[in-house]
């Protein structure tokens, strides 16, 4: 039998190579589009999952539900809740602090940059990671212990055998000297480890001043917990509401406390750490997160495409069953049975799934490291998880393909196929099947079309919209880390000098911010006390020349005015007074105001301090599109008397190219803060994280419109093929009687486009619904407009008229003497 379905195959790749290549072709392209995409989702899925005990680990989030915000959810936390933690919850077995920090190491006056995570002795036997040197029980437990990735050590010392060696660390201007105690080796899993070069213990002055681990209202990194059960987790998560009503409430003139009313705007929860990558979509002061159900789109693309392409072959072969109608009938006839023509042509069918199975793996070979290029994601080809999952596609896909097909072939009757004077075409109800494929694969082809175009507008969207203020033009220094007045103001003045700046400001605040402090401020309006919570920037001279926010009622800061300038940090804590202050248009609305004009001279307040609101300006995003923009308060200095907390400066130019710009400024940087390392950066560059997720998943959805539209085109094509064989004495009577070639053709074209036709009036619904799921999860997001749906409709029925243009000229040409003489 084997020697039979071989030739069989043989004959018909000779006899009819067209519908060989489609056939393997379309298939191949569906298993290869599956497997990579399988390949993607299986990467997505596997963050966190790797470590001994992944169902035990968790990490704790804070929420917040203050007056005039929206609420929101972050994954730092305060660490005053730690030992806490230890006490009251005897279901947690380990915990950890989990802080990131930028860390720099100087070598022949240039920094080279490092991201590291400053945790406790605990994290090694929390997580069971492999150190290729050094010992896992001590390598945290001596303050001065460095614990580095291999790539880092590499980086660093030249070789990975470092053990012992000492390396001079700058920390955010600070400079300390760390033993290399470890080596790290490879992850066990993507995720909590991503992109760390090094692990050092906590800083023993940090614990005792640092604001988060003595204030609850105060955060600045994660809580890792371990816990004896699973099943813990649940039972933690019920009672922490009792907690923070016990531990982190206290009067309103404590400072340590979230205040009186603690449990109304306070909460804490813990998600479990192989949870955390889909569910921090949504989570504050996280990266690397994708929507879960994106990612699952993702896959199912994949697996529409395999649908397809399985679905490509039953077409092709019902379609062209005729042509092999007497070969059964004469078979038949010679005493085979139905059972023995099923097997062989299922046979036939499973040969052509291997053959496509591993053509579909070769396609997977070329795109998984393109799409990992692109992605910027690891995903890379396992080839332990293909050897599982290629022989179940491959029995899978010669199933699907096969069975049908088998079914209709092995039972023609023999005497009715020798005595027709035509090959068979199935019946209706195969012809109906046809078309029904026909419309099935174009509206998943047309609906991923429609996402893909939507995707990509709203990331073009994201990326030009108006966040407040000009980014061309406009570089974005770092932090100062400095309190000092005088160096505050020699910066300016310093960098306001260099040749082609316009105009140079510091603020508290930046695009993509370093943190973020909050205030609740009140205003007593007419219908009652209004409580607002809102973002504090303090903002320099120049300010508005170099940011440009558009002014929508009022004045700007002038130093001139005494009550501009102020207040400091002493003020804020102890002080009376009375300040003018800016609001943004999301603050002015948060109070109550109908319009800008209306806040003007108004007065809100803080304790004893007042604010005379003197300006009110357009919102300005500095943070993630996804994000609701918050409230916002603007103080001024005029660097007279009050300095800034860790200034960020920013500088507008002209008449010179960024890089040139920033090379500039950098070693005007380096000659008044030697030891703090800047690079100056533009304004976009620095908000790309925000969009960058979105854009690179757009190429896996791309990746499986074309392969969904190329699958459906060939299905067509042969379909096309098909009919022009059959129609050929139809057409010759049609222009026998008067019909033109025009006529003729446009018969032909509205017979072949039908299905297509359809099939965008189902794919536009279902993907204007999947779209605004998708759409709602970003603050600002364009509108589903119907221009849209119209090009991706247009746009697949250009395709398929150019794919079946060939056949139905030549159909509608065809001289009607030879077409009925041919028949």
């Amino acid at each position: 039998m084997i020697e039979v379905i071989l030739r069989s195959i043989g004959r018909q790749a000779r006899r009819h190579p067209l519908y060989v290549g489609l056939n393997v072709f379309g298939l191949a392209l569906g298993i290869g589009v599956f497997l990579t995409l399988a390949l993607v989702v299986r990467f997505e899925y596997s963050f966190n999952t790797g470590f001994v005990d992944a169902d035990r680990l968790a990490r704790m989030d804070e929420h917040w539900s203050e007056p005039g915000t929206t609420p929101y959810e972050s994954a730092d936390v305060s660490f005053r809740a730690l030992p806490f933690l230890k006490q009251d919850f005897s279901e947690i077995e380990d915990s950890v602090t989990f802080t990131a920090t930028n860390l720099n190491v100087e070598k022949n006056g240039q920094f080279t940059h490092f991201s590291g995570r400053m945790t406790d002795p605990g994290f090694f036997r929390m997580f069971s990671l492999r150190l290729l040197q050094g010992n896992s029980d001590t390598a945290l437990t001596r303050p001065d212990g460095l614990v580095l990735s291999r790539q880092a050590a590499m980086t660093v010392f030249g070789k990975p055998d470092v053990l012992g060696k000492t390396v001079e660390i700058n920390r955010i201007g600070q400079k300390s000297t760390y033993t290399v105690t470890g080596v790290l080796g490879d992850a066990p899993s993507p995720g909590l480890l991503d992109n760390v070069d090094m692990l050092l213990p906590v800083p023993p002055q940090d614990r005792l001043q640092r604001s988060c681990f003595l204030f609850w209202a105060s955060s600045c990194g994660e809580i890792l917990l371990k816990f004896h059960k699973h099943n813990d987790i649940a039972t933690v998560n019920a009672r922490l509401s009792d907690f923070v009503q016990h531990r982190a409430s206290g009067t309103a003139e404590d400072q340590i406390s979230i205040g009186a009313d603690g449990k109304r705007v306070y909460a804490l929860s813990v998600v479990p750490l192989k949870e955390t990558h889909f569910h921090d979509s949504q989570v504050e002061d996280t990266d690397n997160s994708v929507e879960q159900y994106v990612i699952d789109g993702i896959g199912l693309i994949g697996l529409l495409a395999l649908i397809l392409g399985c679905a490509n072959t039953v077409n092709l072969a019902t379609a062209r069953a005729g042509l092999r109608a007497k070969e059964v009938a004469l078979r038949k006839t010679l005493g085979a049975s139905r059972f023995m023509l099923f097997t062989q042509f299922m046979g036939e069918a499973m040969v052509f799934s291997c053959i496509a199975g591993l053509s579909g793996l070769v396609l997977c070979e070329i795109c998984v490291p393109a799409i990992a290029s692109v992605t910027g994601e690891a995903v890379r080809i396992n080839y332990y998880f293909i050897a599982l999952l290629l022989p179940l596609v491959i029995l899978g896909s010669g199933l699907a393909s096969g069975l049908y097909p088998s079914l209709i072939l092995s039972g023609y009757n023999p005497a009715s196929i020798l005595a027709a004077a035509r090959m068979p075409a199935g019946g209706r109800k195969t012809a109906m099947l046809r078309n029904v494929l026909v419309v099935a694969q174009f509206s998943v082809a047309i609906c991923i079309v429609i996402c893909t175009l939507v995707i990509d507008r709203q990331t073009s969207f994201m990326r030009h919209a108006n966040r407040g203020y000009i980014q061309s033009g406009l570089l974005i220094g770092q932090q100062m880390h400095s309190k000092d007045i005088e160096v505050q103001r020699h910066m300016l003045d310093t960098l306001q000098s260099l040749p082609n700046v316009t105009s140079v400001t510091l603020g508290e605040l930046q695009p993509n911010p370093h943190s973020l402090t909050r205030t609740g401020f009140v205003y007593e309006s007419p219908a009652g006390q209004v409580e607002v919570q809102m973002l504090r920037d303090r903002v320099s001279s120049d300010y508005r020349e170099t940011y440009q926010p558009r002014l929508l009622a009022g004045r700007w800061f002038d130093a001139t005015h005494g009550q501009d300038d102020g207040p400091s940090n002493a003020d804020f804590k102890n002080g009376n007074g009375n300040w003018n202050i800016i609001i943004n248009s999301k603050a002015s609305l948060s109070f109550g105001f109908k319009k800008p004009d209306d806040a003007l001279g108004k007065i809100i307040r803080e304790g004893a301090k007042h604010f005379t609101i003197i300006g009110v300006i357009d919102d300005i995003r500095f943070g993630s599109p996804r994000e609701t923009v918050s409230p916002e308060i603007l103080f001024f200095s005029s660097l007279q008397r009050t300095p800034f907390d860790d200034p960020v400066p920013a500088v507008r130019f002209s008449g010179v190219t960024p890089v040139l710009m920033s090379e500039r400024l950098d070693r005007t940087w380096r000659t008044l803060l030697p030891d703090i390392p800047s690079h100056f950066s533009p304004a976009d560059k620095l908000m790309e994280e925000f969009y960058a997720g979105d854009e690179q998943r757009e190429h896996l959805f791309t990746l499986g419109a074309v392969a969904a539209l190329l699958i459906a085109c060939l299905g067509l094509y042969g379909l096309a093929a098909f009919a022009a064989a059959r129609r050929v004495h139809e057409i010759g009577i049609r222009k026998t009687l008067g019909a033109t070639s025009g006529q003729t053709l446009a018969l032909l074209l509205g017979d072949f486009l039908k299905p297509v036709l359809l099939a965008c009036l189902l794919a536009c619904p279902a993907a204007w619904l999947l779209m605004r799921q998708w759409l709602s999860g970003f603050d600002e997001r364009i509108s589903l407009s119907p221009a849209l749906f119209l090009f991706a409709v247009a746009e697949a029925t250009l395709i398929a008229t150019c794919t079946v243009l060939g056949q139905t000229v030549h159909l509608a040409r065809a001289e009607p003497a030879r077409a009925l003489r041919a028949e």
